[in-house]
Order: structure tokens, then sequence, then C-alpha cells
């Protein structure tokens, strides 16, 4: 596996320490004791491995936030990738939500290790009898949760079925699947992780978009009830409209008013594309979004977060007026509370490093997804996570905002005239949207009184862009960079992020390994897992 370094230290022939490569067996043994172990603790967990001429040490962890099964599947992950490291004498895998690490020396605190001894047997026995009675406790408590769990579901979907049944949302599944062809390849629109989208023309000559949702987890549901619930209510020129459901077919559908033009990154990233965006074009769907992101996060009266703001989620009707679309992942919450923890959901290089890294979610986290869709946009080229350095999209403009040469960050395609200090101005905005830290972000409020009041005098970012996935130190260029990187309320890690990579991933999650010849400086810090 390319993204796996191996270590193996050879001897040291000025000094008498010799480091003996780990057996694959044994690296095996340990991940898979870590594991369970860690399963069993609920979220943290360190193994010793001491047989044979090697000792080996192991540690996992998962975020408080994941359930049992979202555990022991980032576990599982985890453990697989670093199995292919062996006979390296350590390497460490980070995935979202689970972290894991072995080596040939201990890197751990001792104080972890006072906690798996056994106590003494008066402690054994207080342990037993306050265990019988914890189990009678959480048996009955179980029994409820899972009651209420069970009617919670019910309700949702009685509440899906009642949306459906409304004159105004429902459609018979039957007229859907005759105005999508039977739901032909001719008739398909796009391809997203939720399902497909395909155009549909119904027998009172309308024309609509028909979204085939896949639910062959148990989420469907919810996932379903979420995106009829959110936008059921909500109008705005800037939001694509739902207009219907139907769920009593095999499948469940959502029927959206048909945007003629599909998705912005079909019309900005196609290469040898027959229409180029003028500038007034690029910046009146800037300011669309914009617009339509403002209302989302309060003008409807209720706070709601999209989650996935970008290109392929801007639609063009035939006057390339956007609509933000696609509202899956869209959270809404109170509009007092200051942010929610949730899992993490979204696309890599459009997700905020505080979202990314602690799933701390608030309404700054699409201002950053907006602030990359506006360099993007500005720029004519697409960001990307693997792309770091001078080659990053981010980065590229951020150098010519301090060397003041903002005017050659501007897409070269253009054939109107030069835009000049407008474009400049909204480039700035674009930089001041994707600062590191949310607090420095404006709300998607004042982005819009940027771009509509000439008088509003425009701040300058403090703070150079999240460049990519990984956790980036401020100075980029500094050899072996450690980066703190808080995971639960409870424990934080240290890891080395300059060697960070990204590997395919598998389900929904986006999977990070990292293997290093040298950890002299990385250790990992804990407090006791709750």
């Amino acid at each position: 596996m390319e993204s796996i370094q191996q270590q193996v230290s050879s001897r040291n022939w000025g000094h008498s320490a010799v480091t003996w490569p780990l057996p694959q067996k044994k690296v095996a043994e340990v991940i898979t004791n870590v594991t369970e172990k860690a399963l069993l603790n609920g979220t943290f967990a360190t193994v010793e491995g001491k047989g044979g001429a090697v000792p080996a040490y192991a540690l996992a962890q998962c975020w408080n936030s994941l359930t049992y099964g979202e555990c022991r599947d980032c576990l599982v992950k985890a453990g697989s990738q670093l199995k292919g490291c062996a006979p390296g004498a350590q390497g460490q895998a980070l995935f979202t939500g689970c972290y894991m690490r072995y080596s040939t020396e201990r890197f751990f605190n001792t104080s972890s290790e006072a906690a798996d001894q056994h106590g003494t047997k008066a402690g054994i026995i207080a342990a037993i009898a306050l265990a019988a009675a914890a189990f009678i406790v959480l048996a009955s408590f179980g029994a409820f949760i899972g009651y209420e769990r069970l009617s919670k579901r019910r309700e949702e979907q009685n509440n899906i079925r009642g949306l459906s049944t409304r004159s105004n949302l429902n459609f018979k599944y039957e007229v859907l699947e005759k105005a999508t062809n039977f739901f032909s390849n001719e008739m398909k629109l796009g391809q997203g992780g939720a399902g497909s989208v395909f155009k549909g023309n119904l027998p009172d000559g309308r024309i609509v978009a028909v979204k085939r949702l896949v639910y062959n987890t148990r989420q469907w549901v919810d996932q379903f009830f979420n995106e009829v619930n959110l936008i059921s209510d909500i109008q705005h020129k800037n939001l694509v409209r739902l207009l219907g459901c139907s769920i009593e077919g095999p499948e469940s559908l959502l029927v959206y008013e048909y945007v003629p033009n599909r998705s912005l990154d079909q019309i900005l990233f196609m290469n040898n594309t027959i229409h180029i965006l003028s500038w007034q074009q690029r910046y009146n769907i800037i300011l669309g979004t914009a617009e339509g992101l403002a209302y989302l996060h309060g003008g409807s009266g209720v706070k709601i977060i999209h989650r996935d703001i970008k290109t392929s989620n801007i639609l063009l009707d035939e006057m390339l007026t956007p609509k933000i679309a696609d509202f899956g992942l869209a959270r809404c919450f109170a509009t007092d509370n200051t942010h929610i923890s949730t899992g993490i959901a979204g696309t890599l290089g459009y997700m905020a490093p505080e979202y990314l890294i602690r799933g701390q979610l608030t309404e700054k986290a699409d201002v950053y997804g907006f602030g990359v869709l506006v360099l993007e946009i500005s720029t004519g080229k697409k960001n990307s996570i693997y792309l770091q350095g001078s080659n990053s999209i981010l980065h590229s403009v951020w150098k010519h905002y301090k060397a003041k040469t903002l005017a050659l960050a501007i897409d070269p395609r253009l054939t109107d005239r030069h835009p000049g200090k407008d474009a400049e101005n909204v480039l700035q905005i674009g930089l001041l949207c994707t600062q590191a830290s949310a607090s420095l972000r404006p709300s998607m409020a004042e982005v819009v009184q940027m771009l509509t009041n000439r008088e509003y005098e425009i701040p300058s970012p403090k703070q150079p862009p999240f460049l990519n996935a990984s956790v980036l130190s401020a100075d980029d260029s500094t050899q072996n960079s450690i980066t703190k990187v808080s995971l639960t309320k409870s424990s934080s890690m240290t890891i080395n992020q300059q060697i960070l990579t990204r590997l395919p991933s598998y389900g929904t999650q986006d999977s990070f390994v990292t293997a290093s010849p040298r950890w002299s400086s990385a250790s990992v810090e804990k407090s006791e897992p709750r």
C-alpha cells in the first residue's frame, strides 16, 4: 500500500541499541487485542505484547460521539490498514472518528497501565455486587430507551406519511415512474451519495426532477424526513423548491422543481466547454448563493445549516440564477444555540476545520464552504485536497493577496472586460470566509452586505485559509510539524501531521493513515476515558 511507510531500523554502529522489526503476526495480535479492549472499555484502551524477542505496544481511541457500531467499524478499518505497516517498528492510523497506533517502544503514560490492574479482593467483591445492581437498573433503562426509540421511529414514519398525503405534496409512485420513463439512463440528470436524480415529464405538462433515494441503511427514514421536513415550508428564489414526495411504492422519491442548466460544476470545470461564464454572471451566482445561505441561517425564522455547500450542489436555471440543492445533510437547531455536536458528513475540501476535527457544527461551517466556492468561481479552478503548497487554490490566492497581486488569480478565460477591483474584493471575501478560526469568519448576512454595499469596508483576512484535509501548523514549511488535535472533551492527541495522507475511503468515512521512521517528538496524551 503506497500510503503506508514501513519502519525497519538497522543497527546503529555508533550505539549499542538495536531496533528489530515486528513480525506481522505480532502486529496483528496487538491490534486485535487493543480493538477488543477499546470496545469493552467504551472508547479507549492500551495494550502491551511483551512475549517474543521484541515487545509491542498499541493504543486505540474513538470519538465519544460515536456509537458502539461506528467505533467498532472505524477501529477495524484502522487496524486493517495498520497491519500493512508490518514489519515496520511502528505506525499509526487516523480515521474520521478514531485513532490507532502501535510501536516497539512505549509511547503512552504508565497511568494507563494502572487503570488496567486488578484491584483487591474486597474491591472485586464490591464490584460484583455493584455490577449485579447496575445490570438490573440498566436492563430496565435499556428496555425503556428501546421503546422510546421505536416509538420515535414510528412517529417519524407517520410524519412522513402525513407529509406525503397532503394534497400539495403527494405524488403517486406510478406517475413518477412513467414520468421518468421507468428511471431510464436517458432521463438521468446526476448521481449523488443519497441516490440518483432523473428528469420527469408529468401528465399536466410540468417538468420536474425526481430524486430516487437509496435507503439501504437504518438511517434512511431520518434522512428522508429531514430533507422533506426542512425544505417543504421554506421558499426562496435561491433555494431549489420541493414539490412533493412519494413513499407508497417500492422506494422513496422526492420531487423538485426542474433546473435546466444543471449544476455549476458542470459549467465551471468542464473541459472544452462552449459557455464561459462572464464575470457578471459569476458575481450574480456568488451573490445569489450568499442570499440563499443567509436565508437558511435565519431568514426563515429557524436556523438551518446545509453542511454540504459545493459547486455540484448549486443548480442554475435558464437565467443562470443559482439555487442551492441537496438538503439531505442539513441540520436545524434553535437560533439561541451557539453550536451542536454531530457526526461528520460532507465533502472534503469544503469542510471547515473545527467541524472536520471536532464535529462542532455552526453556521460558520457553511461560511467556510461558501468561501471555497467563491474562490473556485473567481479563479475557474477546482479546490482539491490532494494538492498542497503552491498547487492549492486556497494557498495560491492567499499568496497573491499577501503579494498584492490578487488580479493575477482571476480566471484568465474571462472574455468580458477585466473586472478589476470588484473581483479582487470578491476574492478577499472568499479568503475572509475560509479563515481557519470560525470566530474570524463573517456571517452570511455580513457577506451579503459586503457584496451589495459599495460603502461597506471589507475587513482584511487575519489568517491563511485551512489548506487541506490534514491539520497543518501555521507555518507549513516547518520540519516535523506537530499539531495538537482535540478529539473528545476529556482527551487529546498529538500527532505528526506533515505526512498525513489520504487513502481511498470505505463506506462513508474518509480515512487517513500515517507511518513514520521518526516519532521521537510524537506522543499521545490522555486522561481516563469516561
